[in-house]
């Protein structure tokens, strides 16, 4: 049985926002005391992003994806490809959300509660990740994402 091919990057958007929202507040919640104010933002973000793109990648999205019943497919890849995937989201993701928190956190930090924080980096961050950088750099990273290992 072949696997309907992923959803539409809108589709793709929408889902991962709707997983990178309230993974990314929980954590927030459950780590920001101890981080904000107290740690350099890129510092922070590093955290995060090690913390959230294993999370979303492995755990997150294939539960989206089941409870959506087909209303969004994600890109399917098994093995090293699979985690080649994973990091080069992290790569992505950490740069990114270092630059939009850097923008957000002096106007919004301490203004807001972290779940208004977090919703107003995900709307920024989400669609530029999802529909600019992502769908322009996994063509270009698909033949490092599908190499396969060499025998020694």
């Amino acid at each position: 049985m072949t696997r309907p091919p992923a959803s539409t990057p809108w589709r793709l958007a929408v889902a991962r926002w709707l997983g990178i929202y309230p993974t990314i507040t929980t954590l927030l919640l459950i780590l920001g005391p101890s981080l904000l104010g107290h740690y350099p933002t890129p510092l922070i973000a590093l955290l995060l992003t090690a913390l959230l793109v294993p999370l979303t990648h492995y755990v997150v999205f294939p539960l989206i994806e089941r409870l959506s019943g087909g209303w969004v497919r994600f890109p399917s890849l098994h093995g090293a490809a699979h985690h080649r995937v994973a990091l080069l989201v992290w790569a992505v993701t950490y740069p990114l959300i270092t630059a939009v928190l850097l923008l957000v956190l002096p106007i919004l930090a301490g203004r807001v509660p972290i779940p208004v924080l977090t919703l107003v980096v995900t709307l920024i961050a989400v669609p530029i990740q999802s529909l600019l950088i992502l769908p322009r750099l996994m063509p270009r990273a698909m033949p490092w994402i599908l190499a396969q290992r060499r025998p020694a």
